[in-house]
């Protein structure tokens, strides 16, 4: 037998054996899970004309997934779906050097909410692979169930910020809608105990629900509310807004996730 046959005959037993190190065995295939968890961080922002000068900022999510098993069909499609717990939203550059650590200027817009997304899964590996490798594409909805607003240098809450009754009492929930819906776009890698996925995601609805907080402050400090203000700044009123100013608040973030 000549050298060359020798070097093919190695090489293809290499090659058998990398093939069958990356297969899924029959036992893996048909036991293989197709739930888990996953948790991750993410930069959020806004954007729209209705809050000025949006920055973006950190968030956290945690959730569960499910998904079909694509590795056990032909075809490369499946579907991906769960439930998350997610903190958004946005800083914003407002607050001026030589501010008090409290003033009308806001700095910061958190907002807490429960997530379904809705997924179709594109296989980029093999069939049969062990590291599953995908594209993902699809809608996100969101129940916003929280949301807070925080004032000058030192981003306190805005209810607790100011000795008003109508901050307090009204606006310890934002006016935004309850509902969202963004379009979601991604990769994930699954491994046989551990993934990752980046995704980048797009709010598609106008949350602004008349946004304007007004409240009633203590302007002599005699203990009684006298005044009716605005609350905070640049203003959200849109009687004091330029005509044509755009009056969107949408939403938007960069994610990377663990997948368990």
């Amino acid at each position: 037998m000549q050298p060359k046959q020798y070097l093919c005959i190695a090489l293809f037993l290499i090659a058998a054996k990398f093939a069958n190190a990356q297969a899924v065995s029959e036992l893996d295939y048909e036991g293989r899970q197709n739930y888990g968890l996953k948790m991750g961080m993410g930069i959020n922002s806004i954007y729209g004309g209705k809050l000025q000068n949006p920055r973006p900022t950190v968030g956290f999510m945690a959730g569960l997934y499910i998904h079909s098993n694509p590795e056990k069909k032909r075809s490369p499609f499946g579907i991906q779906s769960g439930i998350d717990l997610r903190m958004r939203g946005s800083n914003f550059a407002n607050a001026k050097t030589g501010d008090t650590a409290i003033n009308f200027a806001y700095t910061k817009m958190s907002i807490m909410s429960l997530d379904v997304p809705l997924l179709v899964n594109y296989r980029l590996s093999k069939q049969r692979d062990k590291e599953i490798k995908q594209l993902q594409f699809g809608l996100q909805m969101a129940y916003n169930f929280n949301s807070v607003l925080y004032v000058g240098p030192q981003k306190r809450p805005l209810p607790t910020a100011f000795n008003t009754y109508n901050s307090i009492k009204e606006w310890d929930r934002l006016p935004i809608k309850m509902y969202d819906l963004q379009a979601v776009a991604g990769y994930q890698y699954r491994g046989e105990t551990l993934g990752y996925s980046v995704s980048m995601k797009m709010g598609l609805l106008n949350l602004n629900d008349n946004f304007v907080i007004r409240g009633m402050v203590d302007s002599d400090n005699d203990g009684v509310e006298d005044k009716e203000i605005e609350l905070i700044s640049p203003t959200t009123d849109p009687l004091k807004e330029k005509p044509g100013t755009p009056q969107m608040i949408g939403t938007w973030s960069l994610e990377f996730a663990l997948v368990f």
